[in-house]
């Protein structure tokens, strides 16, 4: 009793919604015994029967299990009971997880023991899915911004240390590696953070008011979550700014990920405002950097987009090579809209 109450004290403690399926399965092993085998399969939200289906991380998902996982990942229903299947050895079910807002796929709890379930032990299992489920939307409600749903101001400190956290371990293990499996590690986990804020934004709530001020920003956050990677960790820092942070091998890729987003704001119509822009900069994350420098060096490539047309994208290392970057505005001025700071 004693391991598994542990283990529901560490998921309800838990903050960093990547590490919940991985506390949800340790507790499911607790309750169904050490010959139990648990995994977790992803599945798009329009599919329909299945398709789509990924084995994300966890045990035993090969053999019959694996089939057996499979079938039963596809039948199950979100908002149903756990779906159970046997074969000669394993005794199998599945359950649709309750999904935090910011995951594009659902998830689906899958286990096998070598003996049959009875109704205590699935009432158990739907009792761990439940707590598991309170912490994400406890999460939600406590994390994401009320307007755009996705993250708040407040989360950013803390998401940025697991950041800097990652990428330290990141450098630890590539280090065991040998030279060119180093090098490949170490292109692999690059963090590249962005500062993006919409183009004249008073002017848009000034002229329509902000009813309609609001709708666009709620629909950049729909736009920002349909062009970003599940994982990618999206901000609404407050009026009309966002910050992203995403992974990328290079600067290269990095830049197209946010002109993809620059490019599909320009080309969205929004109602009765019709086109807007938005001013992008980025910059390069180390693992031993402070936020408040690197959000620095973003909002300085921002303001050089700003200075010199908006409507762009800037990398802070490219600038700064090309001798390019712009004096880092006065903090005292950051008070007025940024707009006006460059006419």
């Amino acid at each position: 009793m004693l391991p598994l109450l542990r283990s529901i004290e560490s998921i309800s403690s838990c903050r960093d919604r990547s590490k919940l399926l991985s506390l949800l399965l340790d507790a499911l092993m607790v309750l169904l015994g050490g010959q139990a085998r648990v995994g977790i399969f992803s599945r798009s939200y329009d599919s329909q029967d299945g398709n789509g289906l990924m084995f994300r991380l966890g045990s035993g998902s090969g053999g019959v299990t694996g089939e057996l996982w499979t079938d039963l990942a596809g039948k199950a229903q979100r908002g149903g009971s756990i779906a159970v299947a046997a074969s000669n050895e394993w005794h199998c079910g599945a359950l649709v997880l309750e999904s935090s807002e910011l995951w594009v796929d659902e998830f689906i709890l899958v286990f096998a023991t070598n003996h049959p379930v009875d109704a205590k032990e699935i009432n158990a299992v739907e009792s761990l899915a439940r707590i598991f489920g309170h912490q994400i939307r406890l999460l939600d409600y406590s994390e994401l911004d009320s307007l755009t749903r996705l993250l708040n101001r407040k989360t950013f400190d803390e998401t940025f240390e697991r950041l800097l956290t990652n990428l330290a371990r990141s450098s630890r293990q590539s280090r065991k590696q040998d030279n060119n499996e180093r090098r490949f590690r170490e292109e692999e986990y690059p963090a590249w953070l962005a500062t993006i804020d919409i183009d004249h934004f008073k002017r848009i709530n000034d002229t329509f008011g902000h009813l309609f001020g609001d709708e666009v920003l709620l629909r950049m956050g729909g736009l920002l979550r349909n062009t970003f990677r599940d994982g990618d960790r999206l901000f609404r820092f407050g009026g009309e700014e966002f910050v992203v942070i995403i992974n990328a091998p290079g600067r290269e890729l990095a830049e197209a990920g946010f002109e993809r987003f620059r490019s599909s704001l320009e080309h969205h119509e929004f109602p009765q405002v019709g086109t807007v822009t938005c001013s992008i900069g980025f910059t390069l994350v180390s693992k031993n950097e402070v936020s408040t420098s690197v959000l620095g060096r973003s909002d300085q490539a921002m303001y050089f987009a700003k200075h010199s047309g908006r409507n762009r994208t800037c990398c802070y290392e490219q600038l700064f090579d090309r001798g390019m970057i712009v004096t880092a505005v006065p903090s005292e001025e950051l008070a007025l809209d940024i707009d006006e700071l460059f006419g």
